[in-house]
C-alpha cells in the first residue's frame, strides 16, 4: 500500500498546484493549460506502473488474489451413474425399478419445490434426501437409505474431475493465490474431501447446508477480507449433477 499512498498524495499535490496556477494572472491561454493536464498525466501514469510493478512483485502475473471452486461438477464427479448405484444396493432391498424409471423418477422428485425454505436442504439433508429416494426407488426402508446416504460420502462413489488438479492447485497455492471450495452440498462434503485427499488443498471449504451455522458466516467473512476483491469463481455445471 505504500505505493498507493505515494500515489494519492502527489496526485493530490499536483491537483493542488494546478488549481492555483490556474487561477493565477499567469495563466492565459488553453494550450497552456493542456500543457500542465498532459504533464499531470504522464506523472500519473508513471506512479499507476509504480503501483502495477509493486503488485507483480508480490503476486507475479497472477491477476486475482483467491479462487472459488464448485465442488460437483468442478471438482469431483460421481463414479457411477446414479440409478445404477441406487438399483444395485436396492436389489436387496426389493427395488425392482429398472435404471431407466429410477432416473425418471428421481428427476421429476428432485424438480419439485421443498418446504418453504430456497435451501432443498440443510445440516446433513437427510430428510430432503429420503424423500427423493423413497420416490426414486419405491423403497423406504430406513437401512436402505442408510447404506446409499452413507456410500456417497466415500471415494467410491466419486473421483476427482482431473488427475492434475492436486499439480494445478498446488501451483496456484505456490503463487499466492487463495483457494476455497464454495458448493450447494450438504455436511458430507467435508468427509468426502477428506476420503480423496484433498481437503487439505483448500484455505476454506463453504456449504450452503451449514448456513444456519456460524462457520458458514465465520469462513466468508474471514475469506473476503483476507483476500478482497481480486476472486475468481468456477462457475457451476449448466445442470445438475445425479447423485444422493
Amino acid at each position: 500500500m505504500t505505493v498507493m499512498n505515494s500515489f494519492r498524495s502527489v496526485f493530490t499535490s499536483k491537483s493542488k498546484s494546478l488549481t492555483k496556477w490556474c487561477r493565477s494572472p499567469s495563466y492565459s491561454s488553453t494550450s497552456s493549460a493542456a500543457a500542465v493536464v498532459a504533464e499531470e498525466h504522464q506523472d500519473s501514469s508513471t506512479y499507476l506502473k509504480d503501483y502495477a510493478d509493486y503488485r507483480r512483485s508480490l503476486y507475479g502475473n497472477i491477476t486475482h488474489k483467491a479462487l472459488l471452486v464448485d465442488a460437483v461438477g468442478t471438482l469431483v464427479l460421481p463414479s457411477q451413474p446414479m440409478a445404477q448405484i441406487y438399483r444395485t444396493i436396492g436389489e436387496k432391498y426389493g427395488v425392482n425399478y429398472s435404471e431407466e424409471e429410477i432416473l425418471y423418477r428421481y428427476r421429476r422428485a428432485y424438480s419439485q419445490p421443498w418446504g418453504k425454505s430456497r435451501l432443498r436442504y440443510v445440516n446433513d439433508g437427510r430428510p430432503f434426501w429420503q424423500y427423493i429416494v423413497s420416490n426414486s426407488t419405491g423403497c423406504s426402508d430406513s437401512q436402505y437409505f442408510e447404506e446409499l446416504y452413507n456410500y456417497y460420502m466415500t471415494d467410491k462413489a466419486w473421483h476427482l474431475c482431473d488427475p492434475n488438479t492436486e499439480e494445478v492447485f498446488k501451483a496456484l497455492r505456490n503463487s499466492g493465490v487463495k483457494l476455497a471450495v464454495v458448493s450447494n452440498f450438504d455436511t458430507r462434503l467435508r468427509p468426502l474431501l477428506r476420503a480423496l485427499n484433498c481437503d487439505d488443498w483448500f484455505d476454506a471449504v463453504a456449504v450452503s447446508a451449514e448456513v444456519s451455522k456460524l462457520s458458514f458466516s465465520f469462513y466468508f467473512i474471514l475469506f473476503y477480507q483476507f483476500v478482497s476483491l481480486h476472486v475468481f469463481h468456477t462457475p457451476p455445471p449448466p445442470r445438475s449433477i445425479d447423485a444422493c
